[in-house]
């Protein structure tokens, strides 16, 4: 590829992605990240507030979630403020017994352990009862979330609140202000916590770009060759033996590290990313993976009860199934599932006195503000435009239903629910080189918000295909191009399309780097095909 293609694609890709700013996007240095008190309006209120706690040795209290987000999130506060000579403890609530978010047992509990400052992490923004009720118990609240606030917003002592950054890029900002004023800004802890904010970031699909671009793109040259001995044991016990990126983190360590959260207790979660012994960490990562294994296996029975309760044939805009037997932990999956499955939204409810619902949506359908619809029946909700969770008593589950499809019927188009493979651009089989690989890459890490690029070429020549995988799923190809040039690629989840050798095909893919045999040659990663003439 010669310099004026190559400088035509990089601006086709730029454009693409709306990057305005390609110097920052380019270069993503960690002095480039927002000043947190640009962020914050309460942040020299709420450093002051811990400063006081740290040296007067007052108990402090770490409120995290239990998802992976809110693990990570609660490692860098209870890290940073060990690290600054505090007195501080983590608490993470348990999904069937407690839920989501901070609770006023749960608060009267902690204060009763004796603390005198509570930090929330990735909750709290809808709090306002929990707010009140900490100040007639005489415990300052400090809440950072990340999570869509309501009308009416919690008075805590302080407000740590941004929907561009995960609850552990929240975390992150306020722990990077704290350090500062220590003067250990460029401490290791920093570092440390880089690594976390990278895993909240990815696990709870942050979009990765301004800030989130930043962390990420230095967090993971950071988690490679990580010195934490819990993450070094998680990378073991899953095989994980190259350098970790965004897909290591979504696919492996990410799933394994909610799974405690969605079968048992996530505090095991976080005992592992903050042990410093090898034997603890090395049990830990076992108990982790076997407890996943677990999670895969109820999943999969609830997925097929789910999908049988769904007609295919007469699918409504939102799916919406329920039962008694799916595990509280694992609706959040059902719906994600489903989402991906049928491309519409769906929510998964589990039944019970009060019984517990998770939804996912597809894009443009911003899930978080349809249950608002339904929100005088819900006991609690909350969320993003992509995920959202709530309670409800189960008497009232019917018309919430009722109101929530009446809304999706309204609001999604046919044309909302038909996926769609966006292409950046035509690329000719000359262009397949290493130098236009070498383009792509400059873009990574990807994610949401910068995807991974997608490229079609037309009139590939379909020299072998055969299935591969351990029941014929995936589909390998070598095709030829018009200039006979040959490319060899791997179709995932492909295997059900019939091709034949000689075909003629048009192709979307990925441009990658085949790093499964070790020879690092170019390889097409196909995303979708369909039938061409040559011409």
């Amino acid at each position: 590829m010669d310099d004026g293609k190559k400088k035509n694609l990089k601006e086709i890709l730029l454009r693409n992605r709306q990057i305005e700013d390609p110097d920052s996007f380019f270069q993503p240095h960690l002095y480039k990240l927002t000043p947190p008190n640009r962020l914050f309006m309460d942040l020299e209120k709420a450093v002051g507030r811990i400063r006081k706690a740290i040296k007067n040795k007052e108990l402090i209290y770490i409120y995290g979630d239990f998802d992976t987000d809110g693990i990570a999130g609660t490692g860098i506060l209870w890290e940073s403020l060990d690290f600054l000579g505090g007195k501080v403890l983590p608490f993470i609530p348990h999904r069937e017994k407690e839920g989501y978010g901070l609770h006023t047992e749960s608060l009267r509990s902690l204060v009763k352990e004796g603390a005198r400052l509570i930090i929330s992490v990735d909750c709290g923004i809808t709090a306002v009862e929990e707010a009140d009720m900490a100040k007639k118990l005489g415990v300052d609240l400090i809440i950072t979330d990340h999570h869509a606030q309501k009308k009416e917003i919690p008075r805590s002592f302080a407000l740590l609140h941004s929907e561009k950054l995960a609850g552990s890029g929240v975390a992150f900002m306020l722990a990077k202000a704290l350090l500062e004023s220590f003067g250990r800004g460029e401490s290791e802890q920093f570092f440390k916590n880089l690594e976390l904010a990278t895993i909240g970031t990815i696990a709870d699909i942050i979009p990765l770009v301004g800030d989130n671009r930043i962390v990420v793109a230095n967090g993971l040259l950071k988690l490679t060759r990580s010195s934490r001995v819990g993450l070094r044991a998680l990378y073991e016990e899953a095989a994980i033996a190259k350098a970790i990126g965004p897909y290591e983190i979504g696919f492996i360590i990410a799933p394994r590290l909610n799974a405690m959260g969605r079968m048992e207790h996530a505090l095991d979660s976080l005992r592992l990313i903050l042990t410093r012994d090898k034997e603890r960490a090395r049990k830990l990562a076992k108990k982790l993976s076997e407890t996943n294994r677990q999670r895969q296996e109820a999943l999969e029975t609830a997925l097929q009860h789910a999908r049988q309760s769904v007609s295919a044939a007469n699918l409504p805009k939102i799916i919406i199934v329920q039962d008694k037997n799916y595990p509280a932990g694992i609706i959040g999956l059902i719906a994600a599932r489903l989402a991906e499955e049928f491309h519409r939204p769906a929510i998964a409810i589990s039944e019970g006195k009060i019984s517990r619902g998770s939804a996912r949506s597809i894009s443009g359908f911003d899930i978080a503000s349809a249950i608002t619809v339904g929100a005088d029946y819900l006991e609690s909700h909350g969320g993003h435009p992509m995920a959202a969770g709530f309670s409800i008593a189960q008497t009232k589950i019917p018309i919430f239903k009722e109101k929530i499809l009446e809304y999706a019927e309204k609001s999604l188009k046919e044309s909302d629910l038909t996926p769609t493979l966006k292409i950046d651009t035509t690329l000719s089989g000359d262009s397949l080189n290493p130098a236009t690989l070498g383009l792509v890459k400059e873009f990574e890490p990807f994610g949401t918000g910068n995807p991974e690029p997608v490229f079609l070429t037309k009139n590939l020549q379909v020299v072998r295909v055969r299935p591969v995988g351990k029941e014929g799923q995936h589909t390998r190809f070598i095709f030829r191009t018009v200039d006979n040039f040959v490319y060899e690629a791997i179709g995932f989840g492909l295997g059900g399309r019939e091709v034949k050798e000689g075909e003629v095909l048009d192709v979307a893919y990925n441009l990658r780097q085949d790093t499964w045999h070790g020879d690092g040659r170019l390889e097409l990663k196909v995303k979708d095909f369909k039938s061409a003439q040559r011409r």
